[in-house]
């Protein structure tokens, strides 16, 4: 447990520079792997054509895989990092706090965080020091979380550095690290049990971290006792809004790795972004699956269950290129990254003629934004190679090397056709 006289001494400044400084390595272990593919491998390749060129090539190849290991280890130490110098933020915030409203109350906390008066003791008096008392047992609760999640996952990172496999580094540890950080965001909530704990904890908070947490944890801050309406009004996208926002995060984050919106033979990633949306209240448009400009799907399998007659969803339904025109041109826009918010979509589109299977300028991948980190690391979930709150950052190197350089779309739905 984090005692409070550390808690108060802590500096979590010194988590964000090392954060930054873990970041940079892994920066430059990838800008190593582009050198040896380009300087290296790519030469070879067409210029030494023999068995001892080959051996070369492959030798420098494996150096690669090791470094992109290394990069996306790094990378998720940082992520880590980052979690953690904003959970001693917060905890440190509701700490202050505490002590304020003690000062408030003609009440004292002593250097072990003990609340006392040297009044007289009244049923006031003690209701005050009972939600003194509450507040700092919630600031150390929240350090502690923090403090054993990081210590934690960092003890596993620091395991696996003779890890070489790009794809577990990548998938498994950075991964995990990218919803650990996220864990320590969601632990900084908290449990809603009592309103007016919620509230004050709510208080201390700046305006900057509010927003963090609403970017963080929409799902949960929207469902929180004691925090004020007009902010759970404003995660689910408003008074006027058309869909539920927070709903369409939630249904996102509880299928992603079932066959909800599926069909039968499709890479099902847009279908699955169209269904997310379906179910968080956009009405689907357009009366007939092959209609032009129309958004919707249909139930009937076709006559005698052949599918011989229309088609199972329009064309915007389930093409990811389709379904970013038809929501853009149907009162959606699209947003730099720094505006983006759970609920957004995002469609990757070929920047390179790289991929032989990919032609550049296609927008051939969906995927739903259900979380973004204190730092701007935009975490989405998709379906069809199912993945959950991965970074968008942290998993570009890997998809520029395997896929090709790669442009994002980001694309909030505002339905103009209702």
């Amino acid at each position: 447990m984090v005692e409070y006289a550390a808690l108060k001494a802590a500096d979590p400044a010194k988590l964000q520079r090392a954060a930054e400084g873990w970041l940079e390595l892994s920066k430059e272990a990838w800008q190593a792997v582009d050198d040896i593919h380009r300087n290296g491998v790519g030469p070879l390749k067409d210029d030494w054509q023999d068995a001892v060129g080959e051996a070369a090539g492959r030798k420098l190849d494996e150096q690669a895989k090791i470094l992109e290991a290394g990069a996306d280890i790094m990378r998720g130490v940082a992520m880590v990092l980052d979690g953690w110098h904003s959970s001693v933020e917060y905890a440190q915030r509701a700490l202050a706090h505490a002590v304020d409203l003690a000062v408030g109350y003609q009440l004292e906390v002593d250097g072990s965080g003990t609340v006392c008066t040297t009044g007289e003791v009244t049923g006031e008096k003690i209701t005050h020091m009972n939600e003194v008392a509450d507040l700092i047992k919630e600031a150390l609760r929240e350090a502690t979380q923090a403090d054993d999640r990081a210590a934690a996952e960092l003890r596993k990172l620091g395991a696996a550095t003779c890890e070489t496999d790009p794809g577990r580094a990548l998938d498994e540890l950075q991964g995990e690290a990218s919803q650990v950080e996220l864990d320590m965001l969601s632990g900084d909530i908290p449990d809603g049990k009592d309103p007016r704990l919620v509230a004050d904890w709510w208080d201390s908070l700046s305006d900057a971290q509010r927003k963090q947490l609403e970017l963080s944890d929409p799902v949960r801050l929207a469902g929180l006792p004691g925090i004020p309406d007009s902010v759970k009004e404003d995660l689910r996208g408003g008074p006027d809004r058309k869909f539920d926002r927070v709903a369409m995060v939630q249904w996102t984050l509880e299928h992603w790795n079932d066959g909800s919106g599926d069909f039968d033979g499709e890479n099902n990633c847009t279908n699955f972004a169209s269904e997310a949306l379906l179910q968080s209240g956009v009405r689907m448009k357009g009366d007939w699956t092959f209609e032009g400009d129309a958004w919707n799907k249909g139930n009937d399998p076709g006559w005698m269950g052949l599918g011989l007659v229309g088609q199972q969803h329009s064309h915007a339904w389930g093409g990811a290129e389709n379904l970013r025109d038809f929501m853009v041109g149907n009162g959606g826009r699209e947003l730099p990254a720094s505006e983006v918010k759970p609920g957004d979509l995002v469609f990757f589109e070929e920047d390179t003629d790289q991929n032989d299977g990919l032609e550049k300028g296609n927008i051939h991948h969906t995927a739903v934004v259900t979380a973004v980190t204190p730092d701007g690391d935009i975490r989405y979930t998709q379906h069809s190679d199912p993945r959950k709150n991965v970074s968008l950052d942290g998993r570009s190197g890997h998809e520029a090397s395997a896929e090709g350089q790669q442009k994002m779309h980001f694309v909030r739905v505002q339905p103009n056709w209702y």
